[in-house]
């Protein structure tokens, strides 16, 4: 029982709904991305939309972007309209609009890391175990945390959504050992409050 209460003792950040998702316009001019250069934290959304062109957006290389984060591609024309990456690791990231035949038009987003923002406890509020797991998760949410508009997502690291649902208990069982072995960011959404986590599978 000591050993379920120190995992159940995780620091989770809080932030409002609309700060989660930082959108870039992909365009031809007067830049191709605009802005330029974003900041956002560790677990916010990169969305970039579509208003003209055909752009792929991504880092050159890895040298672009922080040690462990994964790399990415996104097609963005008007058959693909939007893209979304969700950034897991902080430091500053570059990308380009053709990082295969790079034209020199890149753009930065600055990634905050969860301790430049105010912590919280929520020893009682939400809590996955074990974690680290095998990829079968037990998902605890306090009773007076829940209403109609919660929902819990799960992504990988490559910003792919695994798992979705919407939260009605307030205990439920999770499934990922389908998953491959490795860290999985977890957002819980209650009206206009999003508290974001890891979970490691082994």
């Amino acid at each position: 029982m000591k050993h379920f209460f120190t995992l159940l003792s995780l620091v989770v950040i809080i932030t409002t709904a609309n700060a989660t998702i930082r959108k870039v316009t992909c365009q031809n001019t007067p830049a191709h991305f605009l802005p330029l250069t974003i900041n956002a934290m560790c677990g916010d959304t990169v969305r970039w939309t579509w208003v003209a062109g055909v752009h792929v957006v991504g880092p050159i290389s890895t040298t672009d972007i922080p040690s462990g984060a994964a790399m990415w591609n996104g097609q963005i024309d008007v058959s693909h309209h939007t893209f979304d990456y969700v950034v897991t690791i902080a430091g500053t990231y570059h990308y380009d609009c053709h990082p295969a035949t790079p034209h020199g038009e890149n753009a930065t987003i600055v990634v905050s890391s969860t301790t430049d923002v105010q912590q919280y406890n929520v020893l009682n509020n939400l809590s996955f175990y074990p974690n680290p797991s095998n990829g079968k998760f037990q998902f605890f949410i306090d009773p007076s945390q829940v209403t109609q508009n919660c929902k819990v997502e799960i992504y990988n690291l490559q910003g792919k959504i695994i798992y979705q649902s919407k939260i009605t208990n307030v205990k439920s069982d999770i499934d990922l050992s389908q998953q491959e072995s490795g860290v999985y960011l977890v957002k819980f959404y209650r009206e206009q409050a999003i508290l974001t986590k890891k979970i490691v599978i082994e």
